[in-house]
């Protein structure tokens, strides 16, 4: 047998787990109050007060995680909770996951092993930052874990009929709930399929082994389905979770992406003209619809940016290849890519605090690989876990919410490595220790000079896209500061002088001013760097509406709406200027 829960379940101390606890809420409460932002992902709470108000949110439906939405607006309707408070309930799962990870090490490695895991998980700083973004990737990290344990447990020595018969349905459901949290856990499904088939523990004849992956896998669809069901129902449109994998495809491997950013859509300026968060969906939709020429279902828009990214793909395969060879190398590297601009600033802020980061855990983590080679069968779930998301962030992207759920398993592989270290310095196998060492510190130091130089490049993007754009610039111009806010835009034209959105806010903060000159210089610039953006057109419109300058004015205004023709508001000025 692999697993024997002996050692583990005879001892009842659970010191190891309130010390890991504390130290998890501990760390999650120094961030809160010395680091967390407090402007909002309003993404999701957006939509959740909507449904919860008795709204519709239409196609969106298919655009935002199932179990996340519907999970903040129930605390919404039921309780009228305070969304800041989420953050709080996500910092408790946080830490409860890391007591998962003790679990988990206890009984595939040994109690050591298992308290560096779950120590290390507890103090790593980026996931901290995730779990405090209104965003699901915490319920992915729980979920997961549960899969993983429940499935280890299933082929412990000392298991009856029933027992198992449980734990295969709880994996399933967890299964299923990891799946509509993010459908990329649909791999998860394949892994566990895998773990029952061929490691077949006390089960020599294969059709009990199949009667195993019947039972996990229908535990799965029981909570998939009501999903499926609904989106047909609502939409007429046969979509498994969500139709968000086109868009994501296209965003990672389309002509002009690179290892570290994805690709946007040609033409879409996001800060100016959405009526909704993340109305970049809704934009992919209606472009597909437009270049094919028909009105188009979500499921099938999705599958339009699939080919259309295949097309981009194969027309320069060898420059696919050199991307995802760099996609390969930059999921090893320390480099946190975050596409929020409140978690890009607090990575920013973390890196001034002695806490645990991610080239630690990967340097660590790849040799308890390495160490942990001869142990792959019952390990295989690890392994396995780390594989799925690797793979996905290669099809994908790899910015660090791709990369992140696969952390715990690292971490695993980390706490394993340290014990190991120690146990050669007690055993005094110094040339043994030595050896683990320097490799180690040589993966280490390759983590954080690995593509350094595009690194320091995407970091000052970052720093003026998110940080004086996002989360400076823009939360002044909405409370009617222009002043200040230009004095941001600036700070970031000046580190990246093309970025249209911003140039594009600043128009608009110059026209607020009544700066009518240099508010139609800047829409002239984002008109010139974006041709194809109805945007500018729109923007320089209206100023030239403002002055009675009518004639220029339709003239801007009626290209504007050749390229949004749902703009209600240009709509309504052209009415008023005919």
């Amino acid at each position: 047998m692999w697993i024997n829960s002996q050692s583990q379940t005879s001892q009842r101390d659970y010191t190891p787990y309130v010390f890991v606890f504390v130290v998890a809420v501990c760390a999650r409460v120094f961030f809160l109050v010395w680091i967390d932002e407090p402007i909002l992902f309003f993404k999701y709470p957006y939509f959740a007060e909507k449904l919860a108000g008795g709204g519709d949110i239409g196609s969106r439906l298919v655009d935002l995680s199932p179990f996340y939405l519907y999970f903040l607006t129930v605390l919404r309707k039921a309780f009228a909770i305070d969304w800041t408070t989420v953050k709080l309930i996500h910092s408790l799962i946080g830490a409860l996951n890391a007591l998962l990870i003790l679990a988990l090490g206890r009984r595939l490695f040994n109690r050591t092993a298992g308290i560096f895991a779950a120590l290390i998980y507890a103090l790593y700083a980026n996931v901290i930052i995730l779990e405090t973004t209104l965003e699901p990737t915490v319920f992915i990290l729980l979920f997961n874990l549960l899969v993983v344990y429940f499935l280890v447990l299933v082929k412990e020595d000392d298991r009856s009929s029933s027992q198992i018969i449980g734990l295969l349905i709880a994996a399933g459901l967890c299964t299923g709930l990891s799946i509509i949290t993010k459908p990329n856990s649909l791999l998860f499904l394949l892994l566990g399929i895998g773990w029952l088939l061929f490691f077949p523990t006390g089960l020599p004849i294969p059709c009990k082994r199949w009667v195993q992956v019947m039972i996990f896998c229908g535990s799965a669809i029981l909570v998939i389905m009501p999903v499926t069901v609904r989106n047909y129902v609502t939409l007429n449109d046969f979509v498994l979770v969500t139709a968000d994998a086109g868009k994501v495809f296209y965003h990672g491997n389309a002509r002009g992406a690179t290892a570290l950013e994805g690709i946007g859509l040609p033409g879409y300026v996001s800060d100016d003209g959405d009526v909704e968060p993340d109305y970049e969906h809704v934009i992919f939709r209606e472009t597909a619809a437009r270049l094919s020429g028909k009105d188009i279902t979500p499921s099938e828009s999705s599958r339009f940016w699939v080919e259309r990214t295949l097309a981009d793909i194969l027309a320069d395969p060898a420059e696919y290849l050199k991307r995802e060879i760099k996609k390969f190398i930059f999921f090893f590297t320390d480099y946190e890519m975050h596409y929020i601009a409140s978690a890009h600033t607090e990575y920013k802020k973390t890196l001034g605090f002695p806490l645990v980061r991610y080239g630690i855990i990967v340097s660590l983590g790849i040799v308890g690989m390495l160490l942990s080679l001869r142990r792959m069968k019952p390990l295989f779930l690890l392994y396995g876990a780390f594989g799925v998301y690797l793979c996905a962030g290669m099809l994908f992207l790899v910015q660090s919410r791709y990369r992140t759920p696969a952390v715990p398993y690292l971490c695993l592989f980390a706490g394993y490595a340290l014990y190991r270290m120690k146990e050669m310095m007690t055993a005094g196998k110094l040339k043994s220790l030595g050896t683990t060492v320097v490799l180690a510190c040589v993966l280490f130091v390759f983590s954080n000079t690995a593509f350094r130089g595009e690194i320091v490049e995407q970091d000052r993007w970052q720093e003026a896209t998110k940080t004086s754009y996002e989360m400076r610039a823009r939360p002044l111009f909405d409370r009617g500061r222009y002043r200040d806010a230009i004095v941001h835009l600036d700070h970031c034209l000046a580190a990246v002088p093309h970025f249209v959105p911003a140039i594009n806010l600043r128009g608009r903060a110059y026209a607020m001013s009544g700066d009518y000159e240099m508010a139609e210089s800047d829409f002239e610039k984002v008109i010139s760097l974006n041709p194809a953006g109805f945007q500018g057109y729109r923007n320089i419109g209206f100023v030239y509406m403002l002055q009675g300058k009518t004639d220029r004015a339709v003239i801007f205004l009626t290209k504007a709406l050749t390229l949004q023709p749902q703009d209600k508001r240009v709509q309504d000025a052209l009415k008023k200027l005919q």
